[in-house]
């Protein structure tokens, strides 16, 4: 019977710890690629929902402002109310004015 030629066994342990830190080298690279382009993406996502909530806000800000502003029980409001009802009078007063005249 042939036997196989003996190698020694510190050369193929050391071979084999060799390969197997070249290929953690190489699967932490890829790893890295990875998590860096997701960490990418997180902040263009986390980016638009600030930009977001930014513009919800600045709406909310603006509708509360106008609400108090021009909103049915607002200062304008009853203004406009007075006002209408002081241009109904006068309109009214104008009208008998004219009607007391003689022609």
């Amino acid at each position: 019977m042939t036997e196989a030629p003996k190698r020694p066994t510190g050369s193929k342990r050391s071979d084999r710890v060799e390969g197997l830190r070249r290929r953690g080298e190489f699967e932490r690279d890829v790893l890295a690629r990875e998590v860096s382009g997701l960490r990418g993406e997180i902040d263009r996502v986390a980016s638009r929902w600030k930009t977001a909530g930014f513009i919800a806000g600045g709406l909310a800000a603006a509708w509360t402002v106008f609400h108090k502003l021009f909103g049915k029980r607002s200062l304008s409001a009853k203004l406009g109310r007075v006002a209408s009802a002081a241009s109904l009078l006068f309109g009214l007063g104008r009208a008998v004015g004219r009607a007391r005249k003689p022609w």
